[in-house]
């Protein structure tokens, strides 16, 4: 019974690395969606400086070149789908990282419990003492 037990943890434990590893390349992608853009930031800037340099070469006053809303300490606004699937694939994740820790510790308490011999005192006397290490 207990082999039955150890072979079905193993493959508990092969199937949760494996889908931990897909899990962790997803939160991986779609964690990006949660982070500021500097990609977009360095354009919006950019967009700036150049009505700036035009305003300057026209004689306009600069005051009056719209400024940009994007800037590199702006705080990144995900939308609430973004939000809600970064959250499911990180519980995901975090289910599946405790099913392997769990699968884990009781396989080493099977091997435990097996390797603790059963019967009278008389009977387990008669096995070599443990060595301590």
């Amino acid at each position: 019974m207990s082999e039955d037990w150890r072979d079905g943890l193993d493959v508990l434990l092969v199937f949760a690395g494996l889908f931990s590893a897909v899990v962790t390349t997803f939160v991986v992608q779609t964690s990006q969606a949660l982070q500021l853009d500097f990609a977009e930031v360095a354009a919006c800037l950019m967009y700036e400086i150049a009505n700036l340099q035009r305003a300057i070469a026209d004689g306009t006053p600069v005051n009056t070149v719209a400024r940009s809303e994007l800037t590199p300490t702006s705080a990144p606004h995900p939308s609430l789908s973004q939000k809600w699937l970064n959250a499911l694939w990180f519980t995901s994740l975090a289910l599946s990282l405790t099913t392997a820790l769990l699968a884990v510790l009781t396989k080493q308490w099977i091997h435990q419990y097996m390797s603790n011999p059963s019967g009278t005192s008389r009977d387990r006397s008669s096995y070599p003492p443990a060595q301590i290490r």
